[in-house]
């Protein structure tokens, strides 16, 4: 347990759960009348030994925690697990909802061998188009893909700006770090979590913007499609 609270197995909990819906308050049971997935959680495992994922800081008996980063405390989340016509729920009590999952198989993953990822072996083609560096200016679903003006101003982001240069170097820098990936083109080829992210650019009101799929966590461990970001040159109009 990263925040060295004392394991307690649970052989029960230990595999895949995926989400199936979600009920009102924090000590429900019933299965009837399920609330639509939230978008919480669309997938959930629970490792060996009480190893954390992605958010997922780590578990004991009964207890799931959830660090969502940066100053945010630890949080501490109670669940509970039971059997209906021979399958396993899970039950994850939430401020004031009630989370539930059904067991999906009882595989003994690992966080080396966890989540989804992409093929980053690829040669490098070169794209003059899009070397140098890229502002981000926007960030969100498909809408964003067809909504985007590159008069918009998105501050704060977690992602700031993308610098593409000769021979497949990518420098990413982000809000509290910087990572040095590789591109080809049409992809950025994210080292640190073997993705593939498409990439784009289209000519908007004069100026070139870059699409880029944002596949980080959510993609690789939540089962989620990825969003995208969107950027304009720093150096203004193309």
């Amino acid at each position: 347990m990263s925040d060295g609270t004392k394991f307690i197995n649970d052989e029960t909990a230990i595999g895949k759960w995926k989400n199936i819906g979600w009920i009102g308050g924090a000590n429900g049971y019933s299965l009837e009348r399920l609330n639509d997935k939230s978008g919480e959680f669309e997938e959930l495992y629970f490792l060996p030994g009480g190893e954390g994922y992605w958010i997922f800081e780590g578990w004991t008996k009964g207890v799931l925690l959830i660090h969502y980063g940066g100053n945010e405390p630890v949080l501490e989340y109670r669940y509970d697990i039971q059997s209906f016509e021979g399958r396993d729920y899970l039950f994850l009590r939430l401020e004031d909802k009630t989370e539930v999952f059904v067991k999906e198989d009882s595989v003994r993953y690992s966080k080396a061998t966890l989540g989804r990822h992409d093929n980053i072996d690829m040669p490098f083609v070169n794209d003059d188009r899009v070397i140098g560096k890229w502002v981000s200016a926007g960030f969100g679903g498909k809408e964003l893909l067809e909504n985007f003006s590159p008069e918009q101003k998105c501050g704060g982001l977690y992602l700031r700006s993308v610098e593409f240069s000769a021979g497949g170097i990518l420098t990413q820098n982000y809000m509290d770090d910087v990572w040095q990936d590789k591109w080809t083109k049409g992809f950025v080829l994210n080292l640190h979590r073997t993705t593939a992210s498409a990439y784009s650019i289209r000519e908007i009101d004069g100026s070139d913007c870059l699409f880029m799929e944002w596949k980080m966590g959510n993609y690789v461990y939540g089962g989620y499609a990825p969003d995208y970001y969107a950027f304009v040159r720093a150096n203004g109009k193309s």
